[in-house]
């Protein structure tokens, strides 16, 4: 399982190499198909389709999301990512936007958290871990620090009341430039916190540098 609702489907190999194909012999055609994500959508609705359905969402909203992953995609096709860490994204995105039965993000009083919602703007999702979010962030030209309790700082395991922050600009951080902040019962859970607020109040990001 890469979600409680979605299975891990087969690696297509074949459609990796098709695409890889096109990106390298054709990158003025291949890379916008490849970004479209339509290539690699059919196969996955074959799959997860029927329960899809069953839980509200019909083929057409499902290629919205997945070219909303375009990106994401893409590194996967040049052998940035795995296919099981492409796919685990990809399917967080999807369980994130079912219904009825998906329930919204939300606070200990019921509050919509929009900053769950940012996050999907740089392919990341609230539980991923540490390592993956220090990677994209680092992708981004975003800086962080985490701190936990006993000291440890972003080197610490999950502790009972972690934070983080994020950041664009110079290390030491300057006040004036965006920020977000985040808390929680990990390291990584408070990082992610941190980025999806950070990506609240900067609508600029991702720069495009940081995403082609």
């Amino acid at each position: 399982m890469v979600t409680p609702t979605l299975t891990l489907p087969e690696e297509p190999r074949a459609l990796k190499s098709m695409a890889r194909t096109l990106l390298d012999q054709a990158p003025e055609t291949g890379l916008p198909l490849v970004l479209g994500g339509e290539w690699v959508a059919d196969p996955l609705w074959e799959g997860w389709g029927d329960l899809l359905r069953e839980r509200g969402m019909d083929r057409e909203r499902f290629g919205q999301i997945v070219a909303g992953y375009g990106n994401e995609l893409r590194l996967w096709v040049v052998g940035e990512r795995l296919w099981q860490q492409s796919i685990s994204g990809l399917a967080g995105r999807v369980e994130r936007r079912l219904s009825p039965s998906a329930k919204p993000a939300s606070t200990g009083n019921g509050a919509h958290q929009p900053w769950r919602d940012a996050l999907d703007r740089v392919g990341v999702a609230p539980d991923d871990e540490m390592a993956r979010l220090i990677s994209r962030i680092g992708e981004l030209y975003l800086l962080y620090d985490v701190a936990a309790p006993n000291g440890k700082g972003a080197r610490s395991p999950s502790a009972s009341a972690a934070s983080a922050i994020v950041w664009a600009g110079a290390r030491p951080r300057d006040p004036e430039v965006p920020f977000g902040e985040g808390r929680s019962g990990s390291t990584s859970a408070a990082l992610a916190e941190a980025l999806g607020r950070f990506l609240l109040k900067d609508p600029a990001y991702p720069p495009r540098f940081a995403t082609g």
